[in-house]
């Protein structure tokens, strides 16, 4: 007869105490003015603390996140230049208050914390916040803000308490967030060069397509750095396919697209948007 049911029914049981049974013996044995027991105190009241911020953190970078995917809804649903101004100013009014608020927030509850202990708590946020950004300036000027510029944007002036003396706080923007923000740019240019393909706005097209190009030149400098940055590079190669594959596919159907997209190509100068990015891939 096998040994599997050996103990079967009868088992031998171990009388050990649990362990919170222990620990409040322990406890209750300390002196009120133990050391050990106020530092045990100290630190979970420190833990407690950072939890709390924690939580706070990710609720100001979640609210950071969902005003930053409608802004760059709003940019999408532009498709006339006149649409597009009207949409660019509101979306600049709408960063503004992103920078005046959540942001400001979370400068002020890691102004003396250190930044590490919290990154991942805010770092989708900010990327978030950096593709609406630079999202918006492209469309407004034909360029990418760039990061000593976000960064000025985030210091700020508070009052004290006592309403005379100010101090100044500083919202630190992470390098590798600014250029995770970038990563996911490209995405939002490849859906602009696609609808702007769809409206008969070749121009735009074209220029969506060599911005995709040059960033993800870029990014192949930086390859291997970080894990969620190669991750994302290899997004961006996708999105360069994408955005090249349509336009070579508006050239080679060029006869069945409307006149208005054959006016709008007699304006582009295939010279003048030379792309050097050959030799990468």
């Amino acid at each position: 007869m096998s040994g599997r049911g050996k103990y079967r029914g009868s088992r031998p049981r171990n009388n050990y105490q649990n362990f919170p049974s222990v620990a409040k013996e322990g406890t209750a044995s300390l002196a009120a003015d133990s050391p050990v027991l106020a530092m045990f105190k100290n630190a979970a009241l420190k833990l407690s603390e950072r939890q709390d911020r924690h939580e706070r953190l990710v609720k100001l970078s979640r609210d950071t996140t969902i005003e930053s995917k409608r802004v760059i809804f709003l940019l999408h649903s532009a498709v006339t230049k006149e649409a597009t101004g009207k949409a660019v100013i509101e979306a600049k009014e709408r960063l503004q208050k992103l920078v005046e608020g959540p942001i400001k927030s979370i400068g002020l509850e890691l102004e003396n914390s250190p930044l590490h202990l919290h990154a991942r708590a805010v770092t989708a946020g900010f990327q978030e916040f950096i593709e609406a950004k630079t999202f918006c300036s492209l469309m407004e000027n034909k360029t990418i803000v760039t990061y000593p510029e976000i960064q000025k944007e985030f210091q700020y002036d508070v009052k004290e308490e006592d309403g005379e003396n100010t101090r100044k706080v500083v919202t630190f923007l992470p390098h590798m967030d600014y250029m995770l923000g970038l990563a996911d740019l490209t995405g939002e240019l490849m859906r602009r060069a696609i609808n702007s393909i769809a409206s008969g706005n070749r121009q735009e097209s074209y220029h969506a397509c060599q911005v995709v190009r040059h960033l993800y030149s870029g990014s192949l400098g930086l390859y291997g750095i970080g894990k969620e940055l190669s991750r994302k590079t290899t997004v961006m190669r996708t999105n360069v396919s994408k955005v090249e594959g349509a336009i070579y596919a508006m050239h080679v159907r060029g006869r069945e697209a409307p006149s208005t997209l054959d006016t709008a190509a007699a304006t582009w100068d295939a010279h003048d948007h030379h792309s050097d990015d050959e030799g990468f891939f």
